[in-house]
């Protein structure tokens, strides 16, 4: 059943799909992760309006949601006109590791780079436990030429694609598990990153590159493509620039990350 709503609802103008989500908002912010949203932004913005910024985040957070569900209804040049880039041309040549973060529309933002860079665009995902929200993905990504790797087939893809020159794409913003992990300064408190990125442009001796999403208007995005490091990269200067890279983006723009992931361990 879920699926169909997604299909149908993917055919609905977007002005429609964001007046909408906007009577879901109250449910949205008294039941969906309210108590960790409101700790993790009082924690890292203790001089802003809290209350404020909860209000800005599930705003942002329900308009993002309907945005991915219309994506399967959007063609590339509505998409290429609701999300601006500057800087894609580095990425052309391929053999580039793109980092991004859960910050503005991540969807939009890397399913809109593939019409943007010559080099073909590779996504690591860790794969939604809802079928139909899983298969949505895969044919959003389909639709716009993107390939969707799943976490467990990296290495192999890898491998199967070198011949590609791909733009390989990882979100690293997440809290890592295990020992896997470097320990920086963020949002006012020290944190864990996964190291695999920095590993992995070790080992394949890529520039390194990073996707700042920043949401312009409801419906309209702007993404910038800057450089973080170049091989040989030095220990922990690549996750050090791209905590940098989403530091920079999460003051600009406070309430347009995840704050409704559970980041910190108390």
């Amino acid at each position: 059943m879920l699926d169909s709503i997604l299909r149908t609802t993917s055919r609905w103008p977007l002005a429609r799909l964001h007046g909408g989500v906007r009577l879901v908002e109250p449910l949205m912010r008294s039941t969906y992760r309210r108590k960790v949203v409101e700790d993790n932004l009082r924690r890292a913005f203790p001089d802003d309006d809290t209350a404020r910024l909860v209000r800005e985040f599930y705003s942002g957070f329900c308009q993002a949601s309907v945005e991915v569900v219309r994506s399967l209804g959007m063609d590339a040049t509505e998409l290429g006109e609701r999300v601006t880039f500057e800087g894609t041309e580095v990425l052309d040549e391929g053999n580039a590791l793109l980092l991004m973060a859960h910050h503005g529309n991540l969807i939009w933002a890397v399913t809109a780079l593939a019409s943007q860079v010559e080099a073909p665009v590779a996504i690591v995902y860790k794969p939604p436990h809802t079928p139909a929200v899983r298969e949505h993905l895969l044919a959003v990504a389909a639709r716009f030429g993107v390939t969707l790797v799943p976490v467990k087939d990296m290495r192999r893809e890898l491998l199967k694609r070198r011949r590609e020159r791909p733009v390989w794409t990882l979100v690293a913003d997440q809290r890592p598990g295990g020992r896997d992990r470097h320990t920086v300064e963020f949002c006012g408190r020290e944190t864990a990153f996964f190291a695999g990125p920095e590993r992995l442009a070790k080992a394949l001796r890529w520039p390194v590159y990073y996707l700042s999403c920043q949401r312009v208007r409801p419906g309209r995005y702007h993404c910038r493509i800057e450089k973080i490091a170049d091989p040989p990269h030095d220990r922990r200067s690549i996750v050090e620039g791209y905590v940098a890279n989403l530091q920079a983006d999460i003051d600009r723009a406070p309430a347009d990350w995840l704050w409704s992931h559970k980041r910190w361990r108390d």
